[in-house]
């Protein structure tokens, strides 16, 4: 969709001016967004035309799409108002820094899913265990007590804390049965 923008004259300069409607499809974003950003002081308000529709101009849409630029990098609408608005100024480097290891470990916990997802798919795993405990070959005779246990743990523990507990029973001496078939499956 493109807006026809409305030519306005001020003085001996011609601008180009549009409506609300005009400006959201211009820069890609919902009505409603442009509200909202009128709403939390992130893009000011226009002038009104004589009848009485606002009137936005180039620096408005500008504005707009450093905040959709913005916002799809991931900076939440509040960071997005404390940084300068000033044409061609940048982020803090310390917020882009910030920004970069949220989306560092975001990528991180996508990559272990879906590389727990593929072995879901492949049939090697049962979606009850942790990944590290869940082959299907060895926890088929897992009693109910056991999987529970090892699916709570697996919760409380988290991936790193699984990793140890399965380490520790590798190391563990020989002792019981449960042990030791706790042990094969986490191998």
């Amino acid at each position: 969709m493109t807006a026809s923008a409305t030519p306005e004259t001020v003085g001996d300069i011609s601008i180009m001016a549009w409506s609300t409607r005009e400006m959201a499809e211009l820069a890609g974003v919902s009505l409603r967004a442009v509200r909202h950003y009128h709403d939390v002081a992130l893009l000011d308000e226009p002038e009104r035309r004589s009848n009485g529709y606002k009137q936005y101009g180039v620096s408005h849409l500008v504005r707009l799409l450093r905040i959709k630029r913005l916002t799809a990098l991931g900076f939440s609408l509040s960071q997005i108002a404390d940084m300068d608005d000033q044409p061609g100024s940048d982020p803090d480097p310390r917020d882009l820094r910030a920004l970069d290891a949220e989306l560092a470990a975001t990528i991180e916990r996508l990559q272990h899913a879906r590389a727990e997802v593929g072995t879901l798919l492949r049939g090697r795993a049962t979606s009850d265990l942790p990944l590290r405990f869940a082959s299907v070959d060895e926890t088929a005779d897992l009693p109910a007590p056991d999987r529970s246990f090892v699916t709570v743990l697996g919760t409380v523990l988290g991936p790193s804390g699984m990793d140890a507990y399965a380490d520790l029973l590798q190391q563990e001496p020989t002792g019981g049965t449960r042990t030791r078939r706790a042990s094969r499956r986490c191998r």
